[in-house]
């Protein structure tokens, strides 16, 4: 895989994911899951699954992003963090916090809140599972 092809896969998911592109979160991941399956499908015979991991997380990150900013205020930030098992404390810290959105987005609050299942249950494909299946396969 080169580092040309990583760079254009790159471009293509920040124009998927543009923080002030309108539409439902679920609709984006919808239009995310094509790029990503076709993707993976075409480097399916790689033997190394390490970079596909380092773009699983950057992918969930840009997505934390997207959901901190159509939250948009502190309390509902702070609501969204409790509905999701933080504590109550611990997510008023989180929702006040005076860093940027991609700061936030790697607090230990946003992890969380919006974990590996959460991301399950709306469906995102991950990179490096959709490689091990393809890998299994006859």
């Amino acid at each position: 895989m080169s580092w040309k092809s990583i760079s254009r896969f790159e471009d293509t998911i920040r124009r998927l994911t543009r923080r002030n592109k309108p539409g439902q979160f679920t609709e984006m991941i919808a239009r995310l899951n094509q790029t990503l399956t076709g993707w993976i499908t075409y480097y399916r015979h790689l033997r190394s699954p390490w970079r596909l991991k380092q773009l699983d997380s950057w992918i969930r990150r840009r997505l934390r992003v997207l959901k901190l900013k159509q939250l948009k205020r502190r309390y509902t930030v702070a609501r969204f963090y409790m509905r999701h098992g933080v504590a109550e404390y611990q997510a008023w810290i989180g929702a006040c916090g005076g860093k940027g959105l991609w700061r936030r987005s790697a607090i230990p609050q946003s992890h969380q809140a919006m974990n590996q299942t959460w991301f399950k249950e709306l469906k995102l494909v991950s990179l490096t599972q959709r490689w091990q299946e393809l890998r299994t396969k006859p």
